[in-house]
């Protein structure tokens, strides 16, 4: 019985990528803290209340994800308003993005939830579409 509870535990570890050293999702290598939080802000805000409206939406978020609003209000994040993660997005668009995607290579997070590497021409379809 102690292996059979024993194993359990190692597989649901495992399962889990649960080492004690790492929390929270993995992250693409090379994302900013900014745009991990800023991604998990969106998450929580689109299943939690809706689409954020503004900077003041923000402000709320703001002792969870400290990081993030304060990329948002420096102009280094960029949020595109009233868009949401939804489920199954049929054709994923940007709704948020780091304001150096604007000029070359860049992270941004799109309606199906993932966060994703990007270049200045995805960007330019978001200002295109606005």
């Amino acid at each position: 019985m102690f292996r059979k509870v024993s194993l359990l535990i190692v597989v649901a570890v495992a399962a889990c990528g649960c080492t004690g050293t790492n929390s929270g999702p993995q992250l693409p290598a090379g994302a900013s803290e900014a745009m991990a939080e800023t991604h998990a802000l969106l998450l929580e805000a689109s299943y939690g209340g809706g689409p954020l409206k503004g900077v003041k939406d923000v402000e709320a978020y703001e002792s969870r994800f400290p990081k993030a609003a304060a990329a948002v209000k420096s102009g280094d994040v960029k949020i595109i308003w009233n868009k949401a993660i939804k489920d199954n997005s049929p054709s994923p668009e940007i709704i948020a993005y780091e304001k150096s995607a604007e000029s070359g290579d860049g992270w941004a997070i799109k309606d199906n939830g993932k966060l994703e590497k990007v270049t200045s021409a995805d960007v330019a379809k978001v200002a295109k579409s606005k």
